[in-house]
């Protein structure tokens, strides 16, 4: 079940209509069934490519791209150069989607509720939802159209969630909120800036626990995930497309940027940053307060702004302290 709706009538004709395009060499009547990342692309589908850091690998016949990258693609795709890509992206990306109407949302099937579940009468359950066993789901919290969760999950007060799947054996703590839009923006020909509709989810794995006051993004064109027995405490902040592997331990306060991608095994202390499209591999350990600025490899435990191995960071500490 769609968390947005989408526009099935596009046609190229009107990608150029609103989008920077160099070249027109191609039918303007030709409609697009979606406008996705690159690896869930089918034949019939526009998608995107704005990084060299990606691999050039889609099914996808029509790309959008711009002049730097539009040769690495075949003469059998259908490719559109923008002279302003991310800006384009912005654009389709609103082109092709929008929120569903509250008249939208009540045509849905009304929400199933498993049995043994405790609601409070003070909760807003919308249609569409799927609730398994054993749910407490406590004063003043939502839960938008189309969830699904699982068995044996226990939602606190004033918990906010939509656009999410939620696995078993889940505990959100009191104040957070998931699958809200995401903080992702490209700036116009006039440098105004122009929201990305997100069309991604947040899936939150078995045994996640997160603590109070946190947020967790949805994501823009891929998912914002937060891997098995995972353990979040109170007011981190999450964005977009982040990626948080399996028995992770996150302390408080810290912050993760759109499309960081964090291992198994890891462990951050407090009120440290991780910056956007950064990896960090298995059982690495950040210490609080450091500022991760480039990926980090599998094992190592880094400290400081920048965040680097630890030894060394307190090498150079005990020298200025001299």
């Amino acid at each position: 079940m769609s968390f947005y709706h989408t526009n099935l009538n596009t046609k190229l004709g009107d990608i150029v209509a609103i989008c920077d395009i160099q070249n027109s060499d191609f039918n303007p009547n030709t409609i697009l069934n979606a406008f996705v990342r690159p690896d869930i692309a089918a034949n019939g589908d526009l998608t995107f490519f704005s990084n060299r850091k990606y691999e050039f690998k889609t099914s996808a016949n029509y790309i959008i791209t711009n002049r730097n990258l539009y040769k690495k693609f075949s003469n059998k795709k259908i490719t559109l150069i923008s002279n302003n890509l991310d800006s384009d992206i912005a654009k389709i990306s609103n082109l092709y989607y929008r929120a569903k109407t509250k008249e939208e949302i009540l045509k849905l099937p009304k929400p199933t509720i498993g049995n043994n579940s405790y609601i409070s009468k003070n909760t807003v359950i919308e249609n569409g939802v799927v609730i398994g066993n054993n749910m407490i789901l406590d004063d003043f919290s939502t839960i938008g159209h189309s969830c699904i969760i699982g068995d044996n999950v226990s939602i606190g007060k004033n918990v906010s969630i939509s656009n999410a799947l939620i696995g078993d054996n889940v505990f959100l703590s009191d104040g957070t909120k998931i699958g809200q839009d995401g903080f992702g923006f490209a700036y116009d020909e006039t440098h105004s800036p122009i929201k990305i509709f997100h069309i991604g989810r947040v899936i939150i794995q078995n045994g996640v626990s997160i603590g109070a006051n946190c947020t967790l993004d949805k994501g823009s064109f891929n998912d914002t995930i937060i891997g098995e027995n995972t353990y979040i405490d109170n007011l981190v902040h999450i964005a977009h497309n982040v990626v948080i592997g399996n028995n992770c331990i996150i302390a408080g306060q810290c912050g993760f940027a759109g499309s960081a991608n964090i291992g198994n095994f890891v462990q951050i202390g407090g009120q440290t940053g991780v910056g956007g499209h950064i990896k960090i591999s298995d059982y690495v350990k950040v210490a609080a307060k450091s500022g991760v600025i480039r990926d980090i490899s599998e094992g190592e435990t880094v400290m400081g702004y920048p965040a680097i191995n630890i030894n060394k960071y307190l090498k150079n500490y005990k020298k200025t302290m001299m």
